[in-house]
């Protein structure tokens, strides 16, 4: 069965299939395109984009219907102003309705026995421009930027399923009104960082104004561990503070910089999520002079070193960093291979270990996994989902339910699950699977994500700026009356982590029976 939540529920970089194209080509120069544009829906999913590109022929209709992630072909589809026909793709298939008036397009369609409806308006564009993300523009008037301002004020309250389930309506308002009357005088960088923090006052993880892309980025990174913040790459220059710990910027303490931080954050998930978003605000520069710390053209970074001394470097943004230098020379184990969605090998022990942090053809990938292991079963099964930010969970479900169908398999000190603080969205749910329905341990640290929130983000493009707006449609509760999905046994990332073999959480399994 086609899986709707796959298809229609992700919003995902745009991959349109060119299914129909080679026909186009060969059909008469007159024949007619129509082009038209808008949203999709399927019973209770949020609406996604659609795209419908309609090749007229006499009373004949071919054409493409394209959503994120791929397309689907207008096949056996007749008629004028009313059109009826059928569509299949790699998604499945089904019988669909449309009706041109003008240039509206209104349908329905049944997709594998999911009614759904289209609304759309005619359009210049094809598929690929129409998904393109807009270009960003920060250097706007006045106008323009209090023009983006009522549009994102529009999206957050009208598209959020419940806009203030976290706070009252009255502080939003004044927030607000607080950014409208400085727009003025802010310069171009500082309304948009002012707009991630009125994105952040929803509440959830999923609702967010995306910072600008493209900005010039300090050369560190920086990781918070059970002490603090600590760097883990930096300028090689100054590799020396590998490891240390961060003191203060520009004589800010450093619990003070990450106090005001907090303002750019969603306070509606975990306090892991707090650990894994704020480090990379603590980095940004556009976010430390929002706070009100001045950096031009550097900042002061204050370090205490191993042997307790202490070391200021003064670090300067860049528009493209150099090479940097890293903690241990590499990353640790739930970070590497990070072009690879899946990924697994056989430790020294006859263990094995799966890195599993995306959704993309998990379905091939776990069915490969899961053969090898029939033909030769391991001592025990570690899944990571440290590294994995969500995708489609209906999709995940297979897979456990593949693992929890081997009792060999899913059974005490045989299979461990690693969950952290980057452990978001339909991962978190996936993990709370793993602990209701298999015999998994869990290790690591609590989860990112709050497992009762809103989810199921919707995406939109500010009109001038084009910078990306998400928002949460629908509620979850996946464990009711929890804060945070813990692992059985907290075992939080180490920097001995950094470039060893293994890390703490994996040494901490290997170390038990099995």
């Amino acid at each position: 069965m086609v899986d709707v939540a796959k298809i229609l529920g992700a919003f995902l970089s745009l991959t349109v299939l060119a299914i129909g194209g080679t026909a186009a080509a060969q059909e008469a120069p007159a024949t007619a395109i129509e082009r038209f544009a808008g949203e999709a829906e399927v019973g209770s999913h949020p609406p996604v984009p659609i795209h419908l590109e309609l090749r007229r022929s006499g009373d004949a209709v071919r054409g493409t219907v394209s959503i994120p992630g791929g397309s689907f072909e207008l096949v056996e589809a007749h008629g004028s102003d009313a059109i009826a026909g059928r569509f299949h793709g790699p998604g499945g298939g089904g019988s669909l309705t449309l009706r041109v008036d003008g240039d509206i397009l209104t349908g329905a369609f049944d997709l594998e026995g999911q009614p759904g409806a289209i609304t759309a308006q005619r359009t210049p564009r094809d598929a690929e421009a129409f998904f393109r993300p807009p270009e960003q523009h920060l250097d706007l008037t006045t106008a323009q930027w209090l023009e983006d301002l009522d549009r994102l004020v529009e999206i957050l309250t009208r598209a959020h399923g419940s806009p203030y389930h976290r706070m009252p309506r009255e502080r939003f308002e004044r927030e607000v009104a607080g950014i409208r009357a400085a727009i003025p005088a802010l310069d171009d960088v500082a309304v948009a960082v002012a707009f991630c923090r009125l994105g952040a006052l929803i509440g959830d993880g999923h609702t967010s104004v995306a910072l600008p892309r493209g900005r010039p980025r300090l050369p560190l990174e920086l990781y918070w561990f059970e002490d603090g913040l600590r760097a883990v790459r930096v300028a090689p220059t100054h590799r020396s503070v590998l490891g240390a710990r961060l003191l203060a910027v520009n004589e800010v303490p450093a619990p003070d910089i990450v106090t005001r931080a907090r303002a750019y954050i969603a306070a509606g998930e975990t306090p892991g999520f707090d650990r894994a978003n704020l480090p990379d605000l603590v980095g940004n520069p556009d976010v430390l002079r929002a706070i009100g710390i001045e950096g031009r053209p550097s900042f002061a970074f204050l370090f205490e070193m191993p042997d307790g001394t202490q070391k200021r470097v003064d670090l300067a943004a860049e528009a493209d960093p150099a090479q940097s230098a890293t903690l241990g020379d590499g990353a640790p184990r739930w970070r590497r291979n990070g072009t690879q969605g899946f990924w697994s090998e056989r430790l020294a022990d006859g263990s094995v270990y799966v890195n599993w942090r995306s959704y993309d053809e998990l379905d091939r990938h776990g069915a490969a996994l899961l053969q090898d292991l029939d033909a030769n079963p391991p001592r025990r099964l570690v899944v990571d989902l440290r590294d994995n930010g969500g995708g489609d969970y209906t999709v995940g479900r297979g897979f456990i339910e593949a693992i929890r169908s081997r009792p060999w398999l899913s059974r005490p000190g045989a299979l461990y699950v690693l969950i952290g603080r980057e452990t978001f969205s339909a991962a978190m749910t996936n993990a709370v699977d793993f602990r209701l329905t298999t015999q998994a341990v869990l290790i690591g640290e609590p989860a990112g994500a709050a497992p009762n929130n809103w989810q199921e983000a919707r995406r939109f493009h500010l009109p001038n700026s084009g910078l990306r707006v998400s928002v949460s449609t629908r509620y979850y509760a996946f464990l009711p009356g929890e804060h945070e999905v813990r692992p059985d046994h907290l075992v939080p990332p180490e920097p001995g982590d950094w470039g060893s073999p293994e890390d703490a959480g994996v040494r901490f399994v290997l170390a038990q029976p099995s």
